[in-house]
C-alpha cells in the first residue's frame, strides 16, 4: 500500500477516561481502506475517474465518485466492560489524496475491543462502514489498524395489513417496531424475521422478498411484511361443584372469564383446580377424572369440569408367600402385583382378587382378609390379603407288573405299589430322585424267578432298588411249584 498524502485526523473518544479502562488511553493509528472492488459495481462518469485509475488500475468513476463524497468519520470503540461505548467524529479534508484515510484516536485499553467506522457524506448519511473485532489495546507505544471500508446498503421495512408485529434482522439494527430502516455493510447477509403479535398472523413478505420464511437480502432492499388479524375459535368453560379452571395460553380463568377466543387449530390446556379434587371433564374432546384437559380449536368448542366431593380411600395390600410364585390382580383395576402390591379403593366397596401362578407353580390358598380359592374383599378398613403359591411337584411314575404262571405280591418302601393276587399292574409317582427299593413276595404255591426290566433285568433278588429320576418299568416273573 502507497503511503497517504492526505491530511492525517487526530481525536479524542468521548468518554476515553471510563472505569472500563481504569483512564488509561493509547494512540491507535487507523488506515481505512476503501473496498473498491465492491464500490465499482455502477457506472456513471466522474472527473475523478483519471485520478482513481492510476492509484486503482481497474476502478471506475462511481467508486471514485462515492470516496469523494465522504465528509466525516465516525469512530466508536465498544467492549464488554465498556457501558457507554466512546466515539469520535471527524472531518475529513481531501478524502482522494490516496489510497487509504488516515485517522488516529486516543482509544481506551482493553482487550476484546470492537472498532466500528462509519464515513459519512455531507449530509451525514453513511456511505462506507466497516468493523473490526477482537481487538486488544494495550497501553504503550501508537497501535496501527487497517480497517476496510465498505458500501452500505439500506434496507427498509413497510408493515401492511390488519394485524399487528414486529420485524427483526440478523445481524441487529432493525426492529420495526420502532426502528424500519436501517444501513448494513454491503458485503453482509441480513436475515429478516417476521413474528406477528397475539391475535394476528404473519401473511408474507413483499417487495424485495417473498413468501413466509426467513427473507434475506444482501443490497439496498425494500420489504413489506403482511400482518392479518388471526382467525380465532370460541372456548366456552362450564364448572359444577366447586373449583377454578385456567388456562394456557392465558384468556381462561374461570370463575370468572370463562369464554376466550384463541386462534384456529392452537391448542388450550385448561387446568382444574379444586382443592384435593381432580374434575371429570366433558367436551371438547376431553373426559374422565384428570387435571389438565386438552383442547384443539378446530371449530368452537364447550367444555364442562365437574368437581366432586373427596371420596374417602381404604388402602388394600397384596403379600404373596410359599415356594412358588405368580401374580395377583384386582377388580376394579388398581393391583397388579407382580409390581404394584398396594392400591386405594373407595371406603365401602368391593375389590375382587385373582391370583395367577406361574409356569411350574400352582395356587394354593388365600389369607388374611380371604380364605380359600376365591376372594372378595370389602373396603370398610385398610385390609391385607395374602396368596400362597407352591412349586408343583416334579414327579415320575413307577409301574410294577406281575408275570409268569405263578402268583404272589410286589410291593414299594416308600408305599405307592402294592400289587396282590388278582393285580398284573400297580403304579406310584414318586418326587423325582426319590429311592424306590420294590419286594417280590411269592405265595405259596409259587416261586420267585427274576426281575425283568429297569436296573434289576434278570435279577433273582426278591428286592430290586431304583433311584427314580425317570418314569420306570420292572416286572416280577412268578413261576408255578
Amino acid at each position: 500500500m502507497q503511503s497517504a498524502v492526505g491530511l492525517v485526523l487526530i481525536a479524542m473518544l468521548a468518554a476515553c477516561g471510563s472505569e472500563s479502562s481504569n483512564g488509561q488511553t493509547v494512540a491507535v493509528n487507523l488506515s481505512l481502506v476503501v473496498n473498491s472492488q465492491q464500490a465499482q459495481n455502477q457506472s456513471t462518469s466522474s472527473r475523478l475517474m483519471a485520478f482513481f485509475q492510476r492509484w486503482f488500475p481497474g476502478a471506475n468513476s462511481v467508486w471514485a465518485q462515492s470516496v469523494s463524497e465522504i465528509s466525516t468519520i465516525n469512530v466508536q470503540i465498544s467492549g464488554p466492560d465498556i457501558p457507554v461505548p466512546p466515539t469520535a467524529t471527524v472531518p475529513v479534508s481531501n478524502p482522494t489524496s490516496g489510497q487509504d484515510i488516515p485517522v488516529s484516536i486516543q482509544a481506551p485499553t482493553g482487550s476484546n475491543r470492537t472498532i466500528t467506522v462509519a464515513a459519512l457524506d455531507g449530509a451525514g448519511t453513511k456511505i462506507f462502514g466497516g468493523t473490526l473485532p477482537n481487538v486488544t489495546l494495550a497501553p504503550g507505544p501508537p497501535i496501527a489498524l487497517v480497517i476496510t471500508l465498505n458500501p452500505v446498503i439500506t434496507i427498509t421495512i413497510n408493515k401492511e395489513g390488519n394485524g399487528s408485529g414486529t420485524v427483526t434482522s440478523t445481524p441487529g439494527g432493525i426492529n420495526c417496531g420502532t426502528t424500519c430502516s436501517a444501513q448494513f455493510e454491503e458485503v453482509t447477509s441480513v436475515a429478516l424475521n417476521a413474528a406477528a403479535a397475539s391475535g394476528s398472523a404473519f401473511v408474507g413478505w413483499s417487495g424485495d422478498c417473498s413468501g413466509t420464511g426467513v427473507c434475506t437480502v444482501t443490497g439496498n432492499a425494500t420489504v413489506t411484511a403482511r400482518f392479518n388479524p388471526a382467525a380465532t375459535n370460541h372456548l366456552t368453560v362450564n364448572i359444577n361443584g366447586t373449583g377454578t379452571v385456567t388456562s394456557n395460553p392465558s384468556g381462561i380463568s374461570c370463575p370468572p372469564a370463562c369464554e376466550a377466543n384463541f386462534p384456529s387449530g392452537s391448542q388450550v390446556v385448561l387446568t382444574g383446580t379444586g382443592g384435593s379434587t381432580i374434575p371429570s371433564w366433558s367436551g371438547g374432546g376431553c373426559g374422565g377424572v384428570i387435571s389438565t384437559c386438552i383442547v384443539v380449536m378446530i371449530s368452537d368448542q364447550t367444555v364442562t369440569a365437574t368437581f366432586t366431593a373427596p371420596v374417602s380411600m381404604q388402602t388394600l395390600t397384596v403379600q404373596r408367600s410359599g415356594s412358588g410364585s405368580g401374580t395377583v390382580t384386582s377388580a376394579p383395576s388398581g393391583i397388579n402385583c407382580g409390581n404394584t402390591c398396594s392400591a386405594s379403593f373407595p371406603t365401602g366397596n368391593t375389590v375382587t382378587l385373582t391370583a395367577a401362578p406361574a409356569a411350574g407353580s400352582t395356587f394354593v390358598t388365600w389369607s388374611g382378609a380371604c380364605s380359600g380359592t376365591t376372594c372378595t374383599v370389602t373396603m370398610s378398613m385398610d385390609q391385607t390379603v395374602s396368596a400362597q403359591f407352591d412349586l408343583v411337584p416334579d414327579l415320575v411314575t413307577l409301574t410294577a407288573n406281575k408275570q409268569g404262571n405263578g402268583d404272589g405280591t410286589v410291593t414299594s418302601d416308600p408305599a405307592g405299589i402294592s400289587c396282590g393276587p388278582g393285580c398284573n399292574t400297580s403304579q406310584a409317582s414318586y418326587l423325582r430322585g426319590t429311592t424306590v427299593t420294590v419286594t417280590a413276595t411269592p405265595d405259596g404255591n409259587s416261586s420267585f424267578n427274576d426281575w425283568h426290566g429297569g436296573p434289576c433285568d434278570n435279577s433273582s433278588s426278591l428286592t430290586c432298588q431304583l433311584g427314580m429320576n425317570n418314569n420306570e418299568t420292572v416286572s416280577a416273573h412268578f413261576v408255578r411249584n
